[in-house]
């Protein structure tokens, strides 16, 4: 797989057997954007002028067409994320629980174990979302697959945009000869 990095997005052609998003795009993808945001001007900001950013993760959204992405290795896209900017900048990024995910591990039986407070005593500051979006293109040679995974991080309070970024890439499976 070559990979060509072009106007601030990750671009790349790969001839093969599958053109789904694989583990090299989740590390590609997410070690971009996780320095893209630690090097952000209006991120280090917001940080200087309030502290530590509280920032909720929500699930990714899936506008991809003709490619299913099921939640969990969908959310391994913003959850390499989060973990990249918890170790390299603990201090910068405070990151609350998704409600969700919340009343999911209350609901559980869990004896002795305190899931701390409800949802609605912490309020996040920032949101950290993910859109996958999609073009795909079959044809008798082949098929080509163009995917922009859109990153973003928002003022919660005045849903501003502090941060946002594209990763693109392209994959093409050739056809051969006895398929």
């Amino acid at each position: 797989m070559m990979l060509l990095l072009a106007g601030g997005c990750a671009s790349a052609v790969a001839v093969g057997q599958s053109t789904a998003l694989d583990s090299t795009d989740l590390v590609t993808m997410t070690d971009d954007m996780a320095a893209a945001i630690e090097a952000s001007p209006a991120v280090r900001s917001a940080i200087s002028a309030g502290g530590s950013l509280s920032v909720v993760v929500e699930p990714v959204v899936n506008q991809m067409t003709a490619e299913v992405l099921p939640a969990g290795p969908a959310d391994a896209f913003t959850a390499r994320v989060r973990t990249l900017l918890a170790r390299h900048d603990p201090d910068r990024f405070t990151w609350v629980m998704n409600k969700e995910a919340f009343y999911r591990l209350r609901g559980q039986e869990l004896e002795g174990f305190d899931v701390g407070p409800a949802p609605g005593a912490i309020s996040p500051g920032y949101a950290l979302t993910a859109t996958f979006t999609s073009l795909a293109h079959e044809s008798d040679q082949g098929r080509d697959d163009y995917y922009v995974c859109n990153y973003a991080l928002t003022n919660l309070a005045d849903r501003t945009v502090l941060w946002t970024k594209s990763y693109e890439v392209r994959k093409r499976a050739v056809k051969g000869f006895l398929d």
